[in-house]
């Protein structure tokens, strides 16, 4: 991972107005799960998009922005499964696109507890697995989806970059562990709301050229609402909500 590449990503974003719409969808769901007046620690910040929209919409969270990589626009460096912060310090944890490219998920998990301290939520937005989900991810994007991955191992060895992801993660840790499991990282079992991503994948994400125009956006994302009862067949996404043992229980959609 280099800074070079995060802020080509940031170039792009300010150039594509259509792909700032799509991810706004996903940090809405995201801040919308965060309770009024919390201490927000975001992981796997990279480009800093999530922490702008928060300060934009949410201005009452207390918001500390974090990533492996140093960066101007983020608060602090921190490993995800080493962070630097006292138990108890935050109420919310949350992310985007971070779990499938971590390398010790278990790790991540007990970090996450600990400084939520026993009560608090850990929300996040990743890639998920349906028959469309499975097309796309193993044939058409540049990370890997191994359906048959061990999710509490999905990069053994030693030359991982940080970029590095399998898209599969998230639905085998969700799909494979049970509840003692979850309860023993220090989490009741998640709550999962699977979305659809058409507008996303016509947005072709963070390259240099679109298939979205401009005034397909709002019809493209109103498509992905509607047609959310279909999402166990055509998700790309999915909402995925923790709450730490000891709260109330998680939604389900």
């Amino acid at each position: 991972m280099s800074l070079d590449r995060l802020e080509k990503h940031r170039r792009i974003w300010e150039a594509r107005p259509e792909l700032r719409a799509v991810y706004q969808v996903w940090f809405d769901l995201l801040l919308d799960t965060v309770p009024p007046d919390a201490r927000v620690l975001e992981v796997g910040s990279g480009p800093g998009f999530l922490a702008a929209a928060a300060r934009a919409r949410r201005p009452d969270l207390r918001w500390t922005s974090s990533d492996l990589l140093a960066a101007p626009w983020n608060d602090i460096v921190a490993d995800a499964g080493r962070l630097p912060l006292a138990t108890g310090s935050v109420e919310a944890v949350v992310g985007i696109d971070v779990l499938h490219h971590l390398p010790t998920p278990g790790r991540f998990f007990r970090e996450t507890a600990r400084v939520l301290g026993g009560v608090g939520r850990l929300s996040l937005v990743e890639p998920w697995i349906s028959p469309l989900g499975w097309t796309v991810y193993r044939f058409f994007h540049q990370e890997e989806c191994r359906l048959r991955v061990d999710p509490w191992d999905p990069f053994p060895g030693p030359d991982k970059d940080s970029f590095d992801g399998n898209a599969a993660v998230p639905w085998r840790l969700v799909h494979r562990t049970p509840a003692w499991e979850w309860r023993h990282l220090g989490f009741e079992p998640p709550g999962r709301s699977r979305l659809n991503a058409f507008a996303y994948l016509m947005s072709l994400g963070f390259r240099e050229r679109s298939l979205l125009p401009a005034g397909l956006v709002r019809p493209l994302v109103a498509l992905d609402r509607w047609t959310r009862p279909a999402a166990a067949l055509t998700a790309l996404r999915a909402l995925l909500v923790w709450e730490s043992v000891g709260t109330a229980g998680s939604p389900t959609a």
